[in-house]
């Protein structure tokens, strides 16, 4: 894996015209940047409030399917054909329900992931864009991600992720 990213660089520094000696290299771990920066912290407290909610809307047609049952269970004896199959229809169409809003909240491309996607891509575009201005203003040819785990050693004064997450808080702060 090393060799690919060697690879990669050197490919960069050929495209590029930039000699091997002159490619200014930094990086940062985005999962520290993820961890302190405030905006994903609130963010994640405004995620878990929803998925909290769900939750709860979940648990309320799930006890309200299992006392359907329960009282379809007890009563069948009672009830006249027809009335038992009435029921037991209506128990069939609540349960395909509450299985619908399940799948809706957390089944592929549901509520959660969008919510998810909805909440993070701004902070994300964001962290993008002070990379990029860095990288601009101080000639940064290159910036890697520690957080993959694709940088075996990298001497800390090239570390970025102390600088990303300080202007981020600054501007979740107004500063």
């Amino acid at each position: 894996m090393r060799r690919i990213v060697l690879l990669g660089a050197w490919a960069l520094c050929l495209a590029t015209g930039t000699a091997w000696g002159e490619l200014r290299v930094m990086f940062i771990n985005s999962e520290v940047v993820l961890q302190q920066a405030r905006a994903v912290q609130d963010a994640v407290e405004t995620f878990n409030r929803d998925v909290e909610g769900w939750n709860e809307e979940a648990e309320r047609q799930k006890s309200e399917l299992e006392a359907l049952q329960q009282e379809l269970e007890n009563q069948s004896l009672m009830l006249s054909d027809e009335r038992r199959q009435e029921r037991e229809m209506e128990y069939q169409r609540r349960l395909t329900e509450y299985e619908q809003f399940v799948q809706s909240i957390w089944g592929p491309a549901g509520l959660v992931e969008q919510r998810n996607e909805e909440l993070l891509r701004p902070i994300l575009s964001r962290i993008e864009d002070i990379l990029a201005q860095i990288a601009a203003e101080e000639g940064y040819d290159l910036i890697l991600d520690a957080a993959d785990n694709n940088i075996l050693y990298a001497d800390p004064d090239y570390d970025l992720t102390s600088r990303v997450v300080e202007i981020l808080n600054a501007e979740e702060s107004g500063e």
